[in-house]
């Protein structure tokens, strides 16, 4: 996590935390300046869909800062999907039984609590080499909690996030061993310091963090769940299970139905021109058909079928079913 996000929203920039490891005094103004907002309230002045920024200094060890934007969305701005876009799902998430945007917040949040959690954030990252994207949900986070998260920069090196596994399974993490492993480098070990103590002192101690893969290799999701108990030991395996099936939701309903909202669509490419018998397959598997289905509705053989996947996965440039569905969207509604 040592890529840099160096443009802004308008009210997250500033000075990021000094190496004695306590906040300028620009950041201090700046922060009490800010008006606090209920969970789910957009915050941004100018566009819908993306944050308004503005450059702020800083600078790589080559001394060059790279380019980069944040946005954020709320549930708001996802609102409430279509009937149409709800048949098109892949998977019907349990998310679209409700009719409005605040009913799916009460659901989420109660959902959270039940689970032994305090706060959640999702964020999705598009990384490449000199790039960072970043789209970060606020409807379960406070503004304060993300002005000083990302003013100060602490995703550039969250532990949490860079001991994640990329393929879905379940981080536990609690303060007190991330300050047992603080690095001897003075410098990284006083902003790690800072990032703990922050989460200490607004009642994030322990949780779950996971990461999502998604369909673009340079893409995926972090989840985070977040508890004020200190003892990692209340996380037992049910709840972790739990956590995990309640994750998929949230990131499957998000990918599924804020992706054209928020921007985080896959990357437009040249339109692939496909035959009658590959789009019947195409929609067959978006429909969720097996291949033993797929093979006897359109009168084809197993060993076809596999031949027409393992050709649409080339074609669309994908590695799984699973991101062939998500790529292949638009092909088939």
């Amino acid at each position: 996590m040592e890529h840099e996000c160096d443009t802004l929203p308008h009210w997250l920039t500033g000075s990021p935390q000094g190496e004695a490891g306590h906040a300028s005094a620009a950041y201090n103004s700046a922060v009490a300046a800010q008006p606090a907002y209920p969970a789910g309230t957009r915050q941004l002045e100018k566009s819908a869909h993306a944050a308004e920024a503005s450059r702020a200094p800083n600078r790589t060890a080559t001394g060059v800062a790279p380019a980069g934007f944040l946005t954020l969305f709320t549930e708001e701005e996802i609102g409430t999907p279509s009937p149409a876009a709800r048949r098109a799902a892949p998977v019907i998430s349990p998310l679209l039984r409700f009719g409005s945007a605040q009913d799916r917040i009460e659901f989420v949040r109660q959902r959270i609590k039940q689970l032994g959690f305090d706060s959640f954030s999702y964020s999705a990252t598009r990384t490449s080499a000199h790039h960072k994207t970043m789209f970060v949900l606020t409807s379960y986070e406070s503004h304060s909690w993300l002005t000083r998260y990302f003013r100060e920069r602490y995703f550039e090196l969250d532990p949490r996030v860079a001991l994640a596994s990329p393929t879905g399974l379940p981080f536990l993490w609690n303060t007190a061993d991330m300050r047992a492993d603080l690095p001897r480098a003075q410098m990284r070990s006083e902003r790690l310091g800072g990032l703990i103590d922050m989460l200490e002192v607004t009642g994030r101690k322990s949780g779950i963090l996971t990461q999502m893969p998604l369909p673009e290799p340079e893409l995926s999701a972090s989840l985070c769940f977040n508890s004020e108990i200190g003892n990692p030991r209340w996380m037992t395996e049910s709840i972790v299970a739990e956590t995990l099936m309640f994750a998929h939701t949230i990131h499957e309903f998000i990918w599924t139905h804020a992706k054209s909202v928020i921007g985080i669509a896959p990357a437009q490419q040249q339109r692939v021109t496909l035959s009658e018998l590959q789009h019947a397959v195409l929609k067959a598997v978006v429909q969720g058909q097996r291949d033993k289905e797929i093979a006897y509705f359109l009168g084809l053989s197993p060993h076809n079928v596999d031949y027409h996947l393992r050709r649409l996965r080339q074609l669309f440039n994908v590695r799984n079913r699973v991101q062939l569905i998500n790529v292949a969207q638009a092909y088939v509604t």
